[in-house]
This record gives structure tokens, C-alpha cells and sequence, in this order.
């Protein structure tokens, strides 16, 4: 089960919900027989795992010649060391998913790892740090014009999420398209991508990817991923999806973009992808320290290709800090081409979506010259911000849209527009959604 678990981590770090939690032993200067020993024990795996066994040579000759020359000589820490042997594996593969790591408590839990009771214990251990990290599930919610937005940094396993995916597609299934975003998703389980694709569809076999890994002594196993036939809920198989990618989407989160990018199901937005398509293993080296090695390769049943070193291409390029509202405005336009009731909504939110972008500024000495009673309502001025209040019992923070048009904190079913005439302000209105209009005259 351990095995299967490393199989199907994919991330800039595997077992992306255990990192960094275990105490760690004391570090001591490493002398050059250490980093020989590690470099030797390093070469050994590679010929073992790594994937491109013609380029395994090359990579083992330039870090001993690193190491013959002196590079590594004033490099003692033993975390200093695993951060030049992954830049050094990285730049000599081009493969960013290589990771050599020092974690002495970790590699003496791999050594009685099928001790039952340090089984238990690593499972447990991994699940209260996942617990904290809600699985990797960090936003959920509806946007203007009934869009669901989910954003989630990592793909957990879904053996320990499934709950909580489960709930959060039911929080969104009623909305009429959903964003998911992971601009900041660095991969994890690529099971985790086949759960959450599976909602996307009606029952259908498809298959999401064919694989292939080395086990020790390089015995090559060939797996395929589809569809699963069944999901908790509801499924979203008419809903429009848009997915959100930058140059950091890395690994699984890569995977489940470009296969269902592939199968026409998603539109991408943002920009390229960082390219790391290939499965890792971790594994122990000399001295208490491991690596993340390359171990297997993934295509798409579509292209029979990968998007490794290339990344995955947006079908609508902007940049990452442009993408939510970009997908946000795309959303509602194709939702009023297909729906002419939600006509209104693509002109009443568009100017919203466009704000919160570039929001628009107003300065306070115009919004300070907006104060003043309306009947039952007032404009208030106060520090840079103006304010409506209501009857003496509510007050609600107004944003700019324009110079005097404002959106209205807490509702979206109205807006205050300031009446200016001949340079003097006489009245508000107020602007519903439906297009009605009321206006206060100023006391």
C-alpha cells in the first residue's frame, strides 16, 4: 500500500501532506566521504528508477565532477547540500520534478516501514496534517451570476479527502458554470484528478491516462486511469468549467488540465503550465537523505503525448493575476448567449468583475462632497470611504464603479447613482438589477 501511495504522488515534494511535520535530527557538518557516499548511493537509484537510463551517465559523471572539482567542498549543512544536489539534478535532466531531500526521521520510518506499527503511525500522522490543510481545499463559493469558484493548492488521495470533495460538490451543484482554480497547485495524487474529473461527465467510460513506472531492478508495470463509473452526489456533467492555470500549476494539476482540455471539456484560462509531467518514487540515500526520482512516463489516450518541459497551453492566455476575472467575464458572457435571461446579469455583473480587476478610484474630496441627507437615507464621508445609511439603522459601505455610481456592500440587488446638477448634488437614486429606478431627493 505504501508503494501504491508513492506511485501516485506527484508533487514539486511527494507526500505533500507529511513534509515538514516530522522532528528532525539534529544536523552535523558532512565531511567529503559523506557526500560521496551520498552522490554514490544517489547514482545507484538512478540506475535503478530513473526513466531515461541513456541519460543517467551524464547526470552521475557531472555531479561526481562537481564534487572531484571542489563545488560542494564549503557546502557542510546537510540541507544546504540536498538544495545544490536537486538544482544541480535539475539543471542536468531538465526535469524539475528531481528532489534530493535530508530528513533522517523519514528515512529511519522507510526502514521499518513494514513494521505494522509504524504503518499505522505514518497514516496517522500524514491524516492530521491533512486534516489542517482541509485536504488542500482552501476556497469554495458562489460568485456573481451563480459561478461557483473552487480553489485547492494540492491533490490529496482521495482514499482520505473523498468526504470533503464530495461536499464541496454538493455546495456547488447548483450553479451554472464553475472556475476551479489552481494557479497555485504544485500536483499529489493524480487519483485525486481522476475523482474530480469523474464528476464532470454522465456515466461514460473514458479513460483519463495510460502509464507506465519501473519497480526495482526496473521492472516496467502498465496501468491505464479512466472515468469512475460512480460518484457521492450529484454530478456537474452540463455545467461549463474553467480551469485556472500560471506558471507555478505543476504535475497532477497539469495532468487533470490537459486530459480534460483534450476531451473538450474544460476551458483554460491563465497562463502555461510549468511542464513536469512525469510520476515520481521517493527513496532512501546514504545518510539520512532521499530523493524524489522521475520514475515513470504518462500520455494522454488522445494525443499520446505529455506536456513535459513544455507545459500545458491555456485556450485563453492572460496573466495569472487576470485569470479569475477573465474566467469570471467569460462565464457570464457564454451563460447570456445561451440564455437570454441572463442578458441582465452579464451587463449588472460585468462592471463588478471588471472592478474588483482595477478597481476604480474616486477622490475624497468628490466622495466628502456627496454628503448629505435623502429622506430616510444619507451619504456619509468618512476617512477615505463614503457610506450609505439607512433609516438610522443600517450603514453599508459604497465602492465605486464610476464617479458616482456605487455598488452597495451586502446586496447585489441594487446600486446608489448621485444625481449632479449644475455642479450640486440634488438626489440619489437607487438602480435595481430589473432596471427600475427611485430617487431621494436631497433634504
Amino acid at each position: 500500500m505504501i508503494k501504491h501511495i508513492v506511485l501516485l504522488l506527484w508533487g514539486l515534494s511527494i507526500g505533500l501532506n507529511s513534509q515538514n511535520v516530522r522532528a528532525q535530527k539534529e544536523e552535523t557538518n558532512l565531511s567529503d566521504l559523506n557526500k560521496k557516499q551520498i552522490i554514490d548511493s544517489l547514482s545507484k537509484k538512478l540506475e535503478e528508477f530513473y526513466i531515461k537510463p541513456k541519460a543517467i551517465g551524464e547526470i552521475s559523471k557531472k555531479l561526481n565532477e562537481n564534487l572531484k572539482k571542489g563545488i560542494y567542498k564549503n557546502i557542510l549543512l546537510p540541507n544546504e547540500f540536498a538544495s545544490k544536489l536537486s538544482a544541480d539534478l535539475i539543471e542536468a535532466s531538465k526535469d524539475l520534478h528531481f528532489r534530493v531531500m535530508y530528513e533522517p526521521t523519514w528515512v529511519e520510518s522507510q526502514q521499518k516501514i513494514k513494521e505494522k506499527e509504524t504503518q499505522e503511525k505514518l497514516k496517522a500522522e500524514e491524516l492530521i496534517e491533512a486534516k489542517k490543510k482541509n485536504f488542500g481545499f482552501l476556497q469554495v463559493k458562489i460568485l456573481e451570476g451563480n459561478i461557483g469558484y473552487l480553489e485547492f493548492n494540492y491533490f490529496e488521495d482521495p482514499a482520505i479527502a473523498s468526504e470533503t470533495v464530495a461536499s464541496v460538490m454538493q455546495f456547488l451543484n447548483n450553479t451554472d458554470a464553475l472556475i476551479i482554480d489552481l494557479r497555485k497547485n504544485n500536483g499529489g495524487a493524480m487519483e485525486m484528478g481522476q475523482f474530480i474529473s469523474s464528476y464532470f461527465f454522465s456515466n461514460k467510460e473514458l479513460p483519463l491516462y495510460k502509464y507506465y513506472y519501473f519497480e526495482e531492478k526496473r521492472k516496467k508495470i502498465e496501468r491505464e486511469m479512466w472515468l469512475l463509473p460512480s460518484v457521492p452526489g450529484k454530478r456537474l456533467d452540463t455545467v461549463p468549467i474553467y480551469i485556472l492555470t500560471s506558471g507555478g500549476t505543476f504535475s497532477a494539476a497539469e495532468w487533470m488540465s490537459y486530459s480534460l482540455q483534450n476531451l473538450k471539456r474544460v476551458t483554460i484560462v491563465g497562463e502555461k503550465t510549468a511542464g513536469g509531467a512525469h510520476p515520481i518514487t521517493r527513496t532512501v540515500l546514504a545518510d539520512g537523505f532521499s530523493v524524489n526520482i522521475p520514475f515513470g512516463e504518462v500520455k494522454d489516450p488522445i494525443t499520446n503525448m505529455d506536456f513535459e518541459g513544455k507545459g500545458v497551453m491555456p485556450d485563453v492566455l492572460c496573466k495569472s493575476e487576470e485569470a479569475i476575472s477573465t474566467a469570471h467575464l467569460l462565464a457570464l458572457k457564454n451563460l447570456s448567449q445561451q440564455n437570454k435571461d441572463a442578458l441582465n446579469d452579464l451587463d449588472w455583473f460585468a462592471p463588478v468583475v471588471k472592478n474588483r480587476q482595477k478597481p476604480f478610484v474616486v477622490n475624497s474630496e468628490l466622495l466628502k462632497s456627496y454628503e448629505g441627507k435623502f429622506g430616510k437615507s444619507e451619504l456619509v464621508f468618512e476617512k477615505t470611504n463614503l457610506y450609505f445609511k439607512w433609516n438610522n439603522i443600517i450603514t453599508l459601505l459604497l465602492t465605486p464603479l464610476e464617479s458616482d455610481l456605487f455598488i452597495v456592500d451586502g446586496t447585489d440587488d441594487y446600486r446608489i447613482k448621485v444625481v449632479v446638477e449644475n455642479n450640486s448634488v440634488t438626489a440619489i437614486k437607487r438602480i435595481y438589477r430589473n432596471g427600475q429606478e427611485r430617487i431621494y431627493k436631497k433634504d
